[in-house]
């Protein structure tokens, strides 16, 4: 086998190695964006659980008791949910993009890999932990911000804050959105309260508010969370099926080539080994002549 033809086949076989490769993240990533969609399920119920439930409590506030506290001294702050892990295009670049100047000096980054670029942009986070990589851990990671922000906001550091994140769907493209986490605000919610009667209560509404409202954090921050494992994932599916097809193409083209050469080699070895006998009868002819 010539140089060349054993140079294409090597080709062939690093394209096909790497081919194996990208098809195996693309297969992960599309049965993590199912398990994300089963696990939203439960989580969206939980959800709506307790937001039934905070909006069934506000009434029962004393009226002199504002909920929102956007006016209190402190600052603003965010929970980013960027990528943990590369292949995801620009999803980390797009959800950082969203943050605003007066947010950057409070930012709770979950992501390993947002938060190498968060670095490399001159951002340097409050609190950073990594991105869930199976919905069963988006519980304990939900827990840790919640107790991170509720500390903030006890030392007086935090009146506000807002969750970053990316969201995706069959029916439409990647969008990152803001929504709302602390304070609470029930118009926040866009619901109407709408309860025929008044929920029978055996805590204090003064007392049973602010563990309503810790839950309802709780729950927001679970749905961000696997939003975003399931946003980055669908990202990381589409560049590796575009991935694929890329190296569909390469294979197309190197087995075309590597026929070729073949086909060049069968071509010359033949025209040398009809060229042999010929050349022998040139010459005996050729001292025939001569003599």
């Amino acid at each position: 086998m010539s140089g060349r033809l054993q140079e294409v086949t090597a080709r062939i076989g690093n394209v096909r190695e790497l081919g194996g490769i990208v098809d195996s993240m693309r297969n992960l990533a599309t049965v993590r964006v199912q398990q994300a969609r089963r696990a939203a399920v439960a989580v969206e119920t939980y959800a709506e659980t307790i937001e039934d439930a905070l909006l069934r409590i506000a009434p029962l506030l004393p009226a002199d008791r504002p909920l929102p506290a956007s006016k209190q001294a402190g600052s603003a702050g965010a929970v980013v949910f960027c990528a943990e892990q590369g292949f995801a295009g620009l999803f980390s670049e797009h959800v950082l993009d969203a943050l605003r100047d007066d947010e950057k000096e409070h930012v709770f980054l979950i992501g390993t890999r947002g938060n190498a670029i968060a670095r490399v942009r001159g951002l340097a986070p409050k609190w950073t932990a990594p991105a869930v990589q199976n919905p069963g851990a988006v519980p304990e990671l939900a827990d840790s911000i919640t107790k991170e922000i509720g500390r903030q906001v006890v030392l007086g550091h935090l009146v506000r804050v807002t969750i970053i994140v990316c969201q995706s769907s069959e029916q439409e493209k990647a969008r990152v959105i803001r929504l709302p986490l602390f304070p609470f605000d029930p118009a926040a919610l866009g619901k109407s309260e709408g309860c025929a009667a008044p929920p029978l209560l055996n805590v204090a509404p003064e007392k049973l508010m602010p563990e309503l409202v810790s839950d309802y954090m709780f729950s927001q921050l679970c749905l961000a969370a696997l939003q975003s494992f399931k946003a980055e994932n669908q990202a990381r599916s589409e560049r590796m099926t575009a991935a694929h097809h890329e190296i569909t193409r390469q294979l197309k083209s190197l087995e075309q080539l590597q026929r070729t050469v073949r086909q060049e080699e069968i071509t010359s070895e033949i025209i040398e080994l009809v060229s042999g006998p010929t050349l022998a009868k040139l010459k005996r002819f050729n001292r025939h002549s001569r003599a």
